[in-house]
Formats: structure tokens, sequence, C-alpha cells
């Protein structure tokens, strides 16, 4: 029996209202199969080309840093889609906004352009909003506390979605501090939940005047939360002092720790020199170097994309 035309536009509208309030559908995957993939931010003179000429391979993932306002998305993605890497953009809100004005919806346009330029790409982006959210109150990273960051990541995820970006991977990434013993803050407790999240991740380094620790250390209970989640998980960021002799085995021993945990699925590290004047460059350092090819020629770490 024929429905009557204004029964046919109530349902309509009820369908859009329920796709635009439902949880944003998740792009497909690109987690490896097998393996792990290897990426780097590669900030010594030549980027990530003198870094994988010096190790003699090319990496998997590139990553590079943007800021709130940035527009030059299909300038950033091509050299990666050319090489074969994945391009990982980490998107900062501070200092130009907060979660509390992404939440409210004053940061839509801005969030609407970026989500149709990196559609525009037609390639695979992990995109890293607001990477170390968790920094505390008085940071230069600091949005705003757990819920409004959860507010805030959840409509940027549906803004992405409402224009089709479904190549747009969402990562995850706070501190891997905070999810220890000693947090700050309870990183957990900014999780938006799995339907807004492709990976999760977290950041972790040996910073001076601190005890030197493994990944394990470092690690462990990140990677339990991304396995509670069933997420891949990726190491964000992480380096070691080049100036400290246990550098060099610590970054070979990614391998061996990687292998213990099917969740690790990526493992970046920060070739620079961090803002505080933390020297945790790899080509400036022979013997950080030489411990980045070795770990880049196991291969469970040679996955790509």
């Amino acid at each position: 029996m024929p429905r009557p035309r204004h029964l046919l536009i109530a349902l309509a509208a009820l369908a859009a209202a329920l796709a635009a309030s439902a949880p944003a559908a998740l792009a497909g995957p690109i987690v490896p199969a097998s393996g792990v993939y290897l990426g780097a931010f590669a900030n010594e003179p030549g980027g990530i080309t003198a870094l994988e000429s010096a190790i003699g391979r090319t990496l998997a993932l590139d990553r590079s840093y943007m800021p709130w306002t940035f527009t030059g998305w299909a300038n950033r993605v091509a050299p990666d889609v050319a090489a074969g890497r994945i391009p990982e953009l980490a998107w900062s809100a501070a200092p130009t906004t907060t979660a509390a004005a992404i939440a409210a919806g004053s940061q839509d346009g801005i969030i609407k352009r970026a989500a149709r330029a990196m559609r525009d790409t037609g390639t695979d982006i992990m995109l890293v909003p607001w990477y170390e959210f968790d920094q505390p109150r008085g940071h230069p990273r600091f949005i705003g506390g757990p819920k409004r960051v959860v507010a805030a990541w959840r409509r940027m995820v549906g803004l992405f979605r409402a224009v089709g970006a479904t190549n747009v991977h969402f990562v995850w990434t706070p501190m891997a501090y905070d999810f220890g013993a000693h947090a700050n803050v309870d990183a957990r407790s900014f999780y938006p939940g799995n339907a807004y999240v492709h990976w999760i991740g977290a950041d972790a380094y040996n910073f001076p005047g601190v005890p030197f620790r493994t990944q394990a250390e470092l690690l462990n209970p990140a990677v339990a939360f991304a396995t509670l989640h069933r997420k891949p998980f990726i190491v964000g960021e992480t380096a070691s002092l080049g100036s400290d002799p246990s550098t060099p085995a610590w970054i070979t021993a990614y391998g061996a720790w990687a292998a213990l945990h099917p969740a690790v699925k990526a493992v970046n590290f920060f070739d620079s020199i961090s803002p505080k004047g933390n020297d945790f460059r790899l080509i400036a350092h022979p013997a950080l170097l030489a411990a980045f090819t070795t770990l880049g020629q196991e291969s469970d770490m040679q996955a790509m994309p």
C-alpha cells in the first residue's frame, strides 16, 4: 500500500537525524596483516628521505606536526603517496583553540575544510588530533579536561564522516606515563569510545633526570588498554637521549618488545631536538643510527602499507 507523501518526508527526516546523531562509521583498516609499521618524525637536514637513505629502506610512516589552521594538506601528503608511506599528521588545537570551543561548534568551519581537503587527497591518512591532550593545565598543549576533550573529539569525528572523509584514520594518543601508577591524570578518562577511534597510541620517552625505563615499563599499561578495546596500538612518539650509552640497545629492543604484544602494530621515532632542547636525533648520533638501522632490518619491523 503506498505511503502518504508527508509520512515519507517525515521518515526521511528521522533517518537523517539518526544518522547525524549516531557514532561515526569507521574507515577501512590499514593495520598490517603481519609485522609492525616503522616510522619517524625525521627533523634533521634532508628530512625523511635523508633518514631513509641513511638506513637503506623506506619507512612505513612519516609523522609531522600541523597547526590548527593548516591548509596545505594535499601538498603535505603528496611525497608520502609517491614514496609508498602513510602520512601521519599530528594536528594541534592548542594554542589556537580549546576543546570547549570545538565541542560548542565554533571550530566547525576549520574542521570541515580540513576534512574535505584530506578526503580529496584520496589516500589513507593517520590523523593524530591534539596529541598528548592529557598534558596538565598550563602546558602549551592543554586544551581542556577529559569531558571536554571527549565531546570535542566526538564532534570532530562526526564532521569528518559527514563530509565523507572515510580515508582518515583517527589515532588517539595520550602520554604513556598517564596510564601508569604515577599518572598525573588517568589517560583512559579521555577516551571517546571505540566508535570514534581507529588506533590507540601513547608517547613514551626516556627523559634526562629520571630513571631509565624499558619499553615494558613505559608502555605495557597503554598496550593493555588497546588490547582491552581491541584496537591496534601505535607508539606515537618515542626516543631516548643520544648522549645516553643505554639508548642504542634500547632502540633495538623495540623489536623484541613488539613481538611480545600482538596489539603493537606501529612504532614511530622522534628524530629531532625537542622543544626543551633534548637531543633525540638519530643521524647526528652514529650509534643511534646504527641501532635504528638494525631495528629496521628485522623482518617483523618491515611491514609496509
